[in-house]
């Protein structure tokens, strides 16, 4: 991860960050143009300085630019802008380590085709934190018994993919054999490179990345016959559909989904049939308590509160 970091940061930025912070405290970095640099540092926001971090802007805090801001996009392609087009089309650059570079600028388009991306104008940073034991809750609640479909739950930025992570970890390694898929489609999960997982996953675990669910789901329940499927961020018609195809198979899918609550599913386009279906049976929600994503409450398919 720091590897990545000291490849893709410009000196003005890592200097500060190498000799003032903790690099297992920064969830965080976002550079944008003509704006203070800002750090995720240990949950909470603050301006990065000259000096380490601060909550106000002064005379020392460090202000992006275009230019420092094309130079991270630059070198996160390893100066190859064409070769990963795709994914900057998708708004994306997921580097080794699982650390995710989005992207903010203005979209080239051929009538409804986003083509590519230029005049690159912010970029948030994600660092990827393996926090084992993180799921022990949700996994009692959830799996320990019996394998229910289960949807985490929180705003962006509260640890959904730790979440999914370690849920994958622990179900990887139990004993007999529970077969695990990790559809990674933004490569965050298990963050793979050249063939090998860089984040813990599990043993008996699978991971088809780079790709879309619906082609994921697909291959991997013709060809890998998992137990459980894990994958991040549900979004749109062919996420859900993927699911479907899934439950129809008899198999358990873990996912999260961008919401407050449980409740906030039911005004969310596209999720009204997968609770009418009741495809999930268990929702976890999690929310920032002390600077730290925390399940805070675990509901069955009728959204009660599942005991113990």
């Amino acid at each position: 991860m720091i590897d990545a970091l000291q490849k893709i940061l410009p000196q003005k930025i890592l200097r500060p960050m190498q000799s003032r912070l903790n690099f297992d405290k920064v969830f965080e970095i976002r550079l944008r143009a003509a704006k203070p640099v800002s750090i995720n540092y240990g949950g909470k926001f603050y301006f990065l300085s000259e000096n380490g971090i601060s909550q106000s802007v002064s005379e020392n805090t460090i202000i992006a630019d275009a230019k420092m801001v094309s130079e991270v996009v630059v070198r996160a392609t390893d100066f190859s802008l064409y070769a990963v087009n795709d994914q900057l089309k998708a708004g994306f650059l997921t580097l080794k380590g699982g650390v995710r570079v989005g992207i903010a600028g203005e979209m080239v388009r051929e009538g409804e085709e986003v083509k590519t991306v230029k005049n690159f104008s912010s970029v948030n940073i994600r660092i990827p934190h393996e926090v084992i034991g993180c799921g022990e809750k949700v996994y009692k609640k959830c799996f320990e018994d019996k394998l229910h479909n289960t949807l985490i739950l929180s705003p962006p930025g509260v640890g959904k993919t730790t979440m999914l992570r370690d849920l994958a970890r622990t179900l990887g390694n139990r004993s007999p054999c529970t077969n695990v898929l990790v559809v990674d489609e933004r490569n965050e999960l298990a963050a793979q490179f050249l063939g090998t997982s860089q984040l813990d996953v599990g043993i008996h675990t699978d991971v088809i990345a780079n790709c879309s669910k619906e082609y994921a789901f697909s291959a991997g329940l013709r060809t890998l016959a998992p137990h459980v499927i894990f994958t991040d961020e549900l979004a749109g018609e062919k996420d859900i559909a993927a699911i479907e195809l899934a439950a129809a198979s008899g198999v358990c899918v873990i996912a999260s989904v961008h919401a407050g609550s449980h409740l906030d599913l039911k005004n969310k386009q596209g999720f009204e049939k997968l609770l009418e279906k009741k495809l999930f049976t268990r929702f976890a929600n999690l929310e920032i308590v002390d600077g730290v994503g925390v399940c805070v409450g675990v509901y069955d398919a009728e959204f009660n509160e599942v005991e113990g």
